[in-house]
């Protein structure tokens, strides 16, 4: 594998040029969150000209697409004058919207349920492709992707469907917390059309237990392509107990609690500021309604449960797998977002990983990847 080229696109994302003599490209993706790139090669007054704030720069073997955000151009006698660009891939773009609802004075909040897939691509759709109240929210370049059919509902801390509220959050880091909390993710590709699609996806279960057939993916000392591996258990920053707050001022503010069955030392507690949920709403008629204690109970205890989601235990195997003369080929055998088996039999320990983040490098040592998995 190898990064030979990156292409540079334009504002309507038609192709005005390649970077094919990079000393260096850094590709880097992300499952939860939006990945980022850099490139940096010589200046010249054609390399200063294609990486501009703004453009776009894609590669041939991969789906995402970057947005230049930040140029710097150095210069020194011994190594001329350099231009490096940067910036974050496309999905990014989310980050400049916010999620209401406003009619006149008045922002109404917006209410989730169901399939998780529909809630959030409705979320995108209203937030930033086709706002009902103000047009000039709308991102002319972007629109859904196809529909991946995933079959995760939004659901309480018993698995029983429930809703979710949600008013001036980020849209894009609200929309990516509710993904990670059903273990999805989203990205922002390049469409034949050279529009950008919004597409939510979910990795492949290929580790040693998984029931959908797929081939087993295994790292490990012994298969040669576990070249190092650290095995960590991190618990301090583990929460399994959340005090919510709701609306209301002190004693008179409404609480819930999302608990399990943990007592004693392992019952680990936070406090999750839900305030912003309120208890009145308007129907789709525009009529205004109050939920009833346990209907509002529930949606605070579903922001609980996505808050919790983001508290757990991690265990994890850091180190260094071998994918480049190794058994399994990244984006033939397994992809980011999939789950994997990494195992040391040294200690005895495996876990099923999900890939998390990969991190391509070309420079003049060659091509390098690595993998975080968690």
């Amino acid at each position: 594998m190898s990064i030979e080229y990156v292409e540079i696109r334009d504002i309507n994302r038609s192709i005005i040029g390649i970077i094919d003599t990079a000393q260096s490209i850094i590709w880097h993706t992300k499952y939860n969150g939006v990945g980022d790139f850099e490139i940096y090669t010589r200046s010249s007054l054609l390399t200063f000209n294609l990486l501009k704030e703004g453009n776009y720069v894609t590669r041939i073997d991969t789906d995402e697409i970057g947005i230049i955000e930040k140029v710097s151009v150095t210069f020194s006698a011994r190594n001329g004058r350099m231009i490096i660009a940067s910036g974050r891939f496309a999905k990014s773009i989310l980050d400049r919207r916010h999620i209401y609802k406003l009619s006149g004075k008045t922002n109404t909040a917006t209410i989730l349920n169901g399939n998780v897939e529909k809630a959030i691509r409705s979320l995108v759709q209203d937030n930033a492709i086709s706002c009902s109240f103000d047009n000039k929210r709308n991102i002319s370049s972007l629109e859904l992707g196809s529909f991946a059919n995933l079959p995760e509902i939004i659901v309480d801390e018993n698995g029983i469907a429930t809703q979710k509220q949600v008013s001036y959050e980020n849209l894009l880091e609200y929309t990516d917390s509710v993904l990670e909390e059903y273990n999805l993710s989203a990205k922002v590709i390049l469409s034949d059309a050279k529009k950008l699609q919004y597409v939510i996806y979910k990795g492949a279960d290929r580790s040693t237990e998984n029931t959908e057939g797929n081939e087993p993916i295994i790292f490990s000392q012994e298969f040669d392509n576990l070249l190092e591996s650290n095995y960590a258990l991190l618990t301090e920053s583990e929460k399994n107990v959340a005090l919510i707050g709701g609306e209301g001022e002190g004693l008179d503010r409404f609480y819930s609690l999302v608990a399990g069955s943990e007592t004693d030392l392992n019952r680990r507690e936070t406090f999750v500021d839900a305030s912003s949920i309120s208890i009145k709403y308007k129907d789709e008629n525009g009529e205004e309604k109050t939920y009833s204690d346990a209907e509002y109970q529930k949606l605070l205890n579903s922001q609980g449960k996505q808050n919790l989601s983001e508290m757990k235990k991690v265990e994890t195997f850091n180190g260094s797998i071998n994918i480049t003369d190794g058994q399994f080929v990244l984006n033939r055998d397994f992809y980011l977002g999939d789950i994997v088996t990494i195992q040391d039999n040294g200690i005895g320990k495996y876990i099923n990983a999900r890939i998390t983040e990969i991190t391509e490098a070309q420079d003049e040592n060659g091509y390098s990847v690595s993998i975080d998995y968690e």
